[in-house]
């Protein structure tokens, strides 16, 4: 089984829908289950398996069967009855929902920028540019607050990055007005994610990936998905320290009437 391809199961239940209302919240749960069924057609395409059943996908990369129909229920009808769903076709059909298919000419890329290259998070992102792109992210620019001040209209690059230009924090507002992401990455150090947040949303940013293990206030209609490692690691540790608790032995006291 692809670890991969392991995720969490939501644990409340409802009827599946078949097909998605316009006015319909799908949970964060269900979206980022779908990338992940996303990647896992990617594989049985590669092994160029032609059609799967839910019972099958599930079972092959530790899924949920039930949750596996009930997610793609909401936005559509997506399986062939009596030979399950046809792999390419659902791959594609995903790429549509989550915003990743253009028309004939293979992927959309999303135009993304980090910011925050000089922290260690920061320059060890910059270095996933490639398999970003395999994925439909296109790094167009990174910022550094400690990077040299280059030329205007010119860039910094490095072998270690190929051709992605870095720039200092201070040409955050020139580079993005010339080129507009799409995604703003955020990496930098805690006490500088707020103003920078404010900085994006001011130049129109509407979509931030957060790695700064701090809170942002942005207006509602900017999207911020967190990536806390420390609130990651600390929801392991829960489960360590329970699981730990359930095998002790019971002591006297719990063993007397």
């Amino acid at each position: 089984m692809s670890e991969r391809c392991r995720l969490p199961v939501e644990t409340a239940s409802c009827n599946p829908r078949k097909i998605m209302k316009a006015d319909e919240r799908i949970s964060e749960f269900t979206i980022y289950r779908l990338s992940i069924y996303k990647r896992c057609l990617e594989e049985l395409e590669h092994e160029q398996i032609k059609t799967i059943s839910s019972k099958d996908f599930a079972a092959r990369f530790g899924l949920n069967s039930a949750q596996v129909r009930k997610d793609l229920a909401y936005f559509g009808e997506f399986g062939i009855r009596g030979m399950g769903y046809p792999v390419k076709t659902l791959k594609q059909q995903l790429l549509n929902i989550l915003g990743l298919a253009e028309s004939s000419a293979g992927e959309k890329r999303w135009k993304t920028i980090i910011i925050g290259t000089a922290t260690h998070l920061g320059a060890g992102l910059l270095h996933q540019h490639e398999t970003l792109r395999t994925h439909g992210f296109e790094m167009i620019a990174a910022f550094a607050s400690s990077a040299p001040s280059p030329d205007a209209g010119s860039a910094i690059t490095s072998p270690e990055t190929s051709a992605i230009p870095l720039y200092p924090l201070n040409q955050l507002e020139t580079i993005i007005a010339a080129d507009p992401p799409d995604i703003a990455m955020l990496a930098t150090a805690e006490d500088q994610a707020q103003e920078i947040a404010n900085r994006l949303v001011t130049l129109g940013i509407q979509a931030i990936l957060n790695f700064v293990p701090v809170q942002l206030l942005v207006p509602s209609h900017v999207k911020v998905r967190a990536v806390d490692l420390i609130a990651e690691l600390q929801s392991l540790t829960y489960h360590l320290h329970h699981q730990a608790q359930e095998k002790q032995p019971p002591s006297d006291e719990e063993k007397s009437p």
